[in-house]
């Protein structure tokens, strides 16, 4: 569950200033701090274990999320035998604590 507190200091930071992270980005940071450099499809079965994580249904979503967030630089994403891994950065890390 998400510390409602914390959720102050989870901002990203965006050419029009600074945002609130969506549920689903929390979801995949929070995702990647139970388990770090793992497939689309693993994302999807973990997803399935926290509440936050409900809208997160298909690889397209993942890929979506995932995307926004390496252009953060808070995940990295590598095409590994045409499957994307998702992993924290050492930024993203940061932001595991809180979430």
């Amino acid at each position: 569950m998400i510390n409602p507190q914390k959720n102050l200091k989870l901002l990203i930071r965006t050419s029009a200033g600074s945002r609130p992270l969506t549920d689903l980005e929390k979801c995949l940071i929070l995702i990647l701090k139970t388990e770090n450099s793992i497939p689309s499809k693993r994302v999807l079965m973990l997803a399935k274990k926290f509440k936050i994580c409900a809208a997160c249904s298909d690889r397209s979503e993942v890929f979506f999320v995932g995307e926004k967030l390496s252009k953060r630089n808070l995940v990295k994403k590598e095409l590994k035998k045409g499957e994307y891994f998702w992993s924290l950065t050492e930024e993203g890390k940061q932001y595991k604590k809180l979430v």
